[in-house]
């Protein structure tokens, strides 16, 4: 009797968990499909920390030791577009190229509304594993790896070329940042590779003006810095351009009037009052009190698109191709 009321129990308890293991096997469907990558890239598994993100590769036929690049997707995640787009073009020239998803692993769609998802600091740890993960493969230069971003991905690639990130290991020979947030700045640069930076004159998410006087600093710090602003474009101008009208998005967290200060002793200061930020909590509570607005309007811009890819193209032949 113990024996068949135990059996009874073990089915009703199976019957019940049923939902539960299709749930989940929906949900690990779904990663799958999103880390399936990008037409003529190896998906790959990266380390960091103690979790585990998701970068597609892509590998240059030729044999040899081939310049490389880390891509960092921006608020959107990666898409054939954009990411897909710029690592077939560095294809053409050569240059291998390894392609970071920071959002999917983690159950994160989109950043628009909540920059905070992934940070721009978790962004870059992330870029640091895909440059470890490029030095070790026996088809790279090792001294000729450059990252290049967009939007939040342009932030992590300002900040991965300070020296103050720089460890024993690889580190970052050029640094490419399309249409930058300038939220975070180090009050005192330290910049350890070449950077060109490409804006949008009607930006208004991630505005010149919030970079203009940052790029001014790490001139002044040594740096060799090429800022390109191309008139009448708006932030993503590099996106799908089967569709060039512009989108405004009422929900997305616009920071472009915010200015943090990274100190030289890590610490975070509040530019506008000298206010000292302790925690990411701390940082967020002062931003949404007195300088972050909602709402940006993303356009591609097929013309702009062209123009950025030579001069890309001309920045790396003077750079990494070198």
């Amino acid at each position: 009797m113990a024996a068949r009321a135990a059996a009874r129990e073990a089915r009703k308890r199976g019957q019940a968990l049923q939902p539960v293991r299709f749930a989940l096997l929906l949900l690990f469907a779904a990663s799958v499909a999103r880390a399936q990558g990008l037409p003529g890239s190896e998906t790959v598994i990266l380390r960091v920390d103690d979790e585990s993100i998701y970068a597609h590769h892509f590998k240059p036929k030729a044999k040899g030791r081939h310049p490389a690049m880390v891509l960092v997707h921006g608020f959107d995640g990666v898409s054939e577009a954009r990411e897909g787009f710029w690592a077939r073009e560095l294809l053409k020239l050569g240059v291998a190229t390894l392609v970071v998803e920071s959002f999917s692993a983690r159950g994160v769609g989109t950043s628009i509304a909540n920059q905070s998802s992934v940070s721009t600091a978790q962004g870059v740890r992330d870029a640091y594993a895909a440059l470890g993960y490029l030095a070790a493969q026996p088809g790279v230069d090792t001294a000729h790896i450059g990252i290049m971003g967009m939007s939040r991905g342009g932030s992590v690639a300002l900040r991965a070329v300070d020296r103050r990130k720089l460890g024993g290991g690889p580190r970052f020979a050029a640094a490419v940042a399309l249409y930058p947030g300038c939220v975070a700045q180090y009050r005192n640069p330290q910049p350890a590779a070449p950077i060109q930076v490409l804006m949008g004159e009607r930006d208004d998410y991630t505005t010149v003006k919030s970079c203009a006087g940052y790029l001014d600093r790490i001139r002044a710090a040594g740096g060799a810095v090429e800022l390109r602003v191309y008139p009448g474009a708006q932030h993503g101008f590099d996106g799908d351009t089967k569709n060039e009208r512009a989108f405004f998005f009422p929900q997305a967290q616009n920071l472009s009037e915010c200015l943090l200060y990274i100190e030289d002793d890590g610490g975070t200061t509040y530019a506008k009052t000298g206010e000292r930020l302790d925690s990411p909590l701390k940082a967020s509570e002062v931003m949404r009190r007195d300088c972050l607005k909602t709402g940006a309007t993303i356009a591609a811009n097929a013309r702009v698109k062209r123009r950025a890819l030579d001069d890309v193209k001309a920045f790396l032949k003077q750079t990494l191709l070198r």
